[in-house]
């Protein structure tokens, strides 16, 4: 007998046909165990093949829509990007589990708070469905960047106010009886106003008047004026004749002084009847 020997691999693997049979013999029991199990599977195929046919028959539109779907560019791209994305996408499923379960948690508090809560939500309900709080809403939009830089001025403002406190504190502490004088002086016109029954806009008036005067009186024209008929009234004269008078006329600086004199007059007589009738109207 011809002794037929197969050599695979120098990994002391079975080299010849003696050592094959002693591994099936050393193995038979796995061996009966699989070849039963490829029997039931044989079997169990031969019962499905009759209902595998039927169900794909019966099913081939659908098949057929399925691998088209799956076909699609589309859902090759969606394909791609969930297997791209899939640890985010494991995170976010877990994240909705937790969400869930947070929620299944909140619900029975939920129902019990609006329970507790339906007039106040009901007050609430009313009061945001009123037109003048749509028309609000509408303005905050419109004026979203204004309110935004309102914000931050009231923000600088009050940290403004925060650092100024104690300096106006000090301020007040320190002016104390000067604050106390200007609010009796200020009562104290308040009673005289009381009194005189004074008409403010009249008051005003007069003070303006007063500004324009005292304005008038700086001028350097006035003051110079002023100055030169004061030095001339206290300088000693010399007795002044009929003759003498006739003569200063013909004096420049004499006809400039008469003429200023003369416009005073007129001045005063013109402001004078404007004040009469003002007041007989």
């Amino acid at each position: 007998m011809v002794r037929n020997e197969r050599t695979l691999d120098a990994d002391n693997s079975i080299t010849d046909e003696t050592e094959l049979a002693r591994a099936i013999e050393e193995n038979e029991a796995e061996l009966a165990e699989l070849l039963q199990l490829l029997t039931a599977a044989e079997e169990l195929a031969a019962d499905l093949t009759p209902e595998l046919r039927e169900t794909v028959r019966e099913n081939r539109e659908p098949i057929r829509e399925l691998r088209m779907a799956f076909e699609r560019e589309e859902t090759l791209i969606l394909l791609q990007k969930v297997g791209e994305e899939s640890d985010t996408l494991v995170e976010l499923l877990d994240i909705l589990a937790a969400s869930k379960d947070l929620s299944d948690d909140l619900v029975p508090e939920l129902r019990v708070a609006i329970r507790e809560n339906r007039e106040v939500i009901e007050r609430v309900r009313l009061a945001v469905e009123r037109d003048e709080t749509l028309v609000l809403i509408e303005k905050l939009g419109d004026n979203v960047d204004t309110l935004a830089e309102l914000l931050d001025l009231l923000d600088a403002t009050y940290d403004l106010a925060m650092d100024l406190t104690p300096e106006l504190r000090d301020v007040a502490r320190d002016n104390r009886n000067v604050i106390r004088e200007l609010r009796m002086a200020a009562a104290g016109f308040a009673d005289a106003h009381d009194d005189a029954d004074v008409d403010m806009y009249e008051l005003g008036r007069n003070a303006g008047n007063m500004v324009a005067l005292v304005e008038t009186m700086g001028n350097p024209t006035f003051t110079d004026a002023v100055d030169a008929t004061i030095d001339g009234f206290t300088r000693d004269p010399e007795p002044v004749g009929p003759v003498g008078l006739v003569t200063a006329l013909f004096d420049a600086d004499v006809r400039r002084a008469l003429g200023r004199l003369l416009a005073a007059a007129r001045a005063l007589g013109s402001a004078s009847l404007e004040e009469s009738d003002r007041r007989d109207r």
